[in-house]
């Protein structure tokens, strides 16, 4: 019996495996393999496929054992009904195709563990925590896709998993993916203030399901209900990579969609397991440059608060 912990943060996992692949099958057999994904997505509310009532007849057993959390204003490592409500539990083998996978809701009796019974071999295993309305869309095992403005706060893990006679229990840790940008006014803000805009370009919810990290370079728009008496204002975003920066500009709306100022910044530096805090004057239109003040917490909280005056 094989008892083992997951390598956080896809530690340790040959991602050069997943480069070759591609160059090992035909250009007909990729298209299909595209095409089938496209068209099926994963969007897996309605189907629970691979979960097993049985787990002493799976040879492989997943259990999330931890993730990193932060219930406000305290921050915890705490248990996985406290963090999400959905878990996505996804194996590939070595040519990139889903061969099970496992999705839950936190009212099901085995919420946080999931069996399988796997052929003897090589397999990759992708696990997303979140608490949106619906379930991630997994095109292939390097493309994630939580859509809308259902992006939350988000865990993950990615983990190989070589299958043979003896049984593998494999406790996850799963990790923050995602960075939080916290917007604080230092004026009052319009009366009738209604929503606020936010535009960049980056990663909003796509990432690489191996890596963690955001996958696209893409125009984003992000719409932040408001009114005048809120303090701050945030949403959630996936960085790209460890230095990722975005520039950002934002416009305030009442309810008729009309213009009541904004403002811009650039070279916002945004990390995962962070909050970025950028405080100022966020209605005058103005073009702002920023200060960047870095406060390192503890590992297993919110990593860094990054502090943006301007």
């Amino acid at each position: 019996m094989q008892v083992r912990k997951a390598r956080p943060r896809g530690e340790g996992v040959n991602f050069n495996s997943f480069n070759m692949r591609s160059n090992q099958s035909s250009l007909m057999k990729a298209l299909v393999c595209v095409g089938v994904m496209l068209l099926t997505g994963v969007s897996c509310e309605k189907m629970n496929v691979g979960e097993s009532d049985d787990v002493s007849r799976a040879n492989v057993v997943l259990r999330v054992g931890s993730i990193e959390q932060i219930p406000f204003p305290v921050t915890t490592r705490a248990s996985v009904e406290g963090s999400c409500t959905k878990l996505n539990f996804h194996i590939y083998d070595d040519e990139g195709e889903r061969v099970d996978y496992v999705n839950q809701k936190i009212d099901d009796a085995d919420f946080g563990t999931a069996s399988f019974q796997l052929d003897k071999g090589h397999y990759y295993l992708v696990v997303v925590a979140h608490s949106g309305s619906k379930n991630p869309s997994f095109y292939a095992n390097e493309k994630v896709t939580i859509s809308g403005n259902d992006l939350g706060d988000t865990f993950w893990c990615c983990d190989e998993i070589l299958v043979e006679d003896e049984k593998i229990y494999l406790d996850l840790e799963l990790r923050r993916i995602v960075s939080m940008l916290r917007f604080i006014p230092t004026v009052t803000p319009p009366a009738n203030l209604d929503h606020i805009v936010f535009r960049y370009k980056g990663s909003k919810g796509t990432f690489n399901g191996l890596t963690g990290y955001g996958s696209t370079t893409a125009s984003q728009s992000v719409n932040v209900s408001a009114n005048s008496d809120d303090s701050q204002y945030e949403f959630y975003m996936i960085p790209r990579d460890e230095d990722d920066m975005i520039d950002i500009s934002m416009m305030a709306y009442d309810d008729q969609i009309r213009g009541l100022g904004g403002c811009s910044i650039d070279e916002v530096p945004v990390k995962r397991n962070s909050i970025t805090i950028c405080r100022g004057n966020l209605f005058d239109g103005s073009e702002n440059s920023a200060s960047v003040f870095i406060t390192v917490t503890i590992d297993d909280t919110w990593g860094e608060n990054i502090q943006i005056n301007f």
